[in-house]
């Protein structure tokens, strides 16, 4: 294989990617702005199923909020050290936070509208965050 043809598919290769970084931030960035239908008032409840089979705890979303504003592009997550887990957190009025942690730390999420029967109705595409869990205010009965 020649020289020219290497750095040929070299450059639709780095292209590719970076079509795909930048329409995965742009599409999340369009559906995202959802999130401010919500504020640290907003209830939740987290699960660790999809589908919901049970709930770990529920609360307010409280401080866990305002960090969620603060997301960047895909390409910027960083993970902290330790087991990696998913959580899923039910918003009202049928959306869903699905959440990539590592260390007890979101470090990146995407948003789901979903319809009555649970099937996906809209989504974004994954934003980084760096957001604690313990953001999250929970309800104490």
């Amino acid at each position: 294989m020649s020289e020219k043809v290497k750095f040929n598919i070299a450059l639709v290769v780095i292209i590719f990617i970076f079509v795909k970084v930048f329409y995965s931030f742009w599409t999340a960035d369009d559906f995202l702005v959802e999130l401010e239908r919500f504020n640290v008032e907003t209830p939740y409840k987290l699960s660790l199923s999809e589908d919901w089979k049970g709930e770990l705890e529920d609360g307010k979303l409280g401080d866990f909020y305002a960090c969620l504003l603060n997301y960047r592009g895909v390409s910027s997550i960083r993970r902290k050290p330790g087991d990696s887990r998913f959580f899923y957190v039910y918003l009202p009025s049928g959306f869903r936070l699905n959440l990539n942690t590592s260390g007890g730390e979101v470090n990146s999420f995407k948003m789901l509208k979903l319809n009555p029967d649970g099937s996906k109705e809209e989504q974004s595409g994954h934003v980084a965050v760096n957001c604690p869990l313990s953001l999250l205010t929970k309800d104490v009965n």
